[in-house]
């Protein structure tokens, strides 16, 4: 499976490529989602406990879909279905017609997400040298990145020539999402060296899991319960002045300073090491929500955008590269799967209060709050990277 000598590797190439893909596939639906659910009547009370619902069973899918990966040593499976049902459910979404028919459909098409993600990046993982983990899962977000900015350029260009299209928009995303699919059941090769090497994972294996990764997800856990959505960065421009016609352009701008600065972002972590790489994400989450929690100059809104793309550039492949390194390959897909989890379960709650506090107390207050936790988990890092446990590149 491994081709020595190379960073990037064919696996890794064919299952970025298929992020590529299902990332056009979603990102053209992204948008108009909310636009939809709208139209069918459904209230903003309903659209967010479809999302929220969908969202959280999709990272609750993770825990298991990752064990059950590790314990009957089989990857590719889960991927496969994984991208194939969020492409096979869509075309659905044009014969919904009320609440109950999107929210079974949201559920079904997010699952996919909770099937492939740990086994897929534990595959990355066992596709490449260690020495290349950074690069390897920087050039994977980097694709699925892009694949985001192809879907919205592409939504955008449709929705120019033709305004007001919305249910035809289900079935044009079909074609990327069927592409996806089949390069992953063509192309991507299991990991017929995890049958031959390892012994079958039992529940009681997980308590074997090393004492940095669990010390890992306590600040995992802390930034992800002060993380926010993206949508609150497009209050506060909005709120700075921006004009809802260029909410799209800052959005796209995030998306592509995300999608250039991965593959750096982890070339820098195989050099200097995963923890350092995770505090400057940090810090440059801090940074943008300091500049929002001040009266920005409307022409510097797009700014803190730049710096919330640099985050996860140097955020989440960065952790999935440590995990890999410091957890036993026998159990990839189970740890990863947890840690999603956790940040799965954090994202409602997080969200949740942060809209509360703006509404209640302000916007300084609810930046404030993420800054505070998010210098917390920076500074769990920097003990993490002194401790002789922690220093791992």
């Amino acid at each position: 499976m491994k081709q020595k000598g190379k960073p990037i590797r064919k696996n890794v190439f064919w299952m970025s490529t298929v992020s590529y893909f299902t990332d056009f596939s979603s990102e053209m639906l992204m948008p108009i989602l909310p636009v939809f659910y709208e139209s069918l009547g459904i209230n903003k009370t309903f659209i967010g406990i479809i999302e929220g619902f969908a969202e959280s069973f999709s990272n609750f899918i993770k825990v298991f879909s990752g064990y059950i990966s590790d314990k009957i040593k089989k990857r590719k499976l889960f991927i496969v279905a994984g991208y194939s049902i969020p492409a096979l459910i869509k075309p659905f979404y044009i014969f919904a017609t009320g609440w109950l028919f999107v929210f079974i459909v949201r559920f079904i098409e997010r699952s996919g997400k909770g099937f492939r993600d740990p086994p897929r990046d534990a595959l990355i993982a066992s596709s490449s040298e260690k020495k290349f983990f950074g690069l390897a899962f920087g050039f994977q977000r980097m694709m699925d990145t892009m694949g985001a900015v192809t879907g919205v350029l592409v939504l955008s260009i449709i929705l120019f020539f033709f305004p007001g299209t919305l249910k035809p928009l289900f079935l044009i995303a079909f074609i990327p999402g069927v592409i996806s699919f089949s390069i992953a059941a063509r192309k991507v090769k299991e990991d017929h060296l995890l049958r031959k090497n390892h012994k079958t994972i039992k529940l009681t294996h997980i308590r074997s899991l090393p004492g940095a990764y669990m010390f890992f997800l306590i600040p995992t856990f802390i930034f992800a319960i002060g993380n926010m959505s993206y949508a609150f960065f497009i209050l506060r421009a909005q709120d700075l002045g921006l004009s809802v016609a260029l909410v799209p352009i800052i959005y796209l701008l995030y998306t592509v300073t995300y999608a250039v600065t991965a593959i750096p972002a982890g070339k820098l972590s195989d050099k200097i090491g995963k923890i350092p790489t995770l505090i400057m994400g940090n810090m440059f989450f801090i940074a943008a929500c300091t500049l929002y929690m001040i009266t920005l100059p409307i022409q510097f809104s797009w700014v803190p955008f730049i710096l919330y793309g640099l985050f996860f550039a140097f955020n989440i492949s960065i952790a999935k590269a440590y995990i890999t390194t410091v957890v036993h390959s026998r159990l990839h897909a189970t740890a990863i799967g947890l840690h999603n989890f956790i940040i799965g379960i954090c994202a409602l709650p997080a969200s949740f209060f942060v809209g509360y506090l703006w509404d209640t107390f302000g916007v300084r207050i609810a930046f404030g709050y993420s800054i505070i936790l998010a210098g917390i988990s920076a500074l769990l890092y920097l003990f993490m990277l002194f401790h002789p446990k922690g220093r791992v590149r």
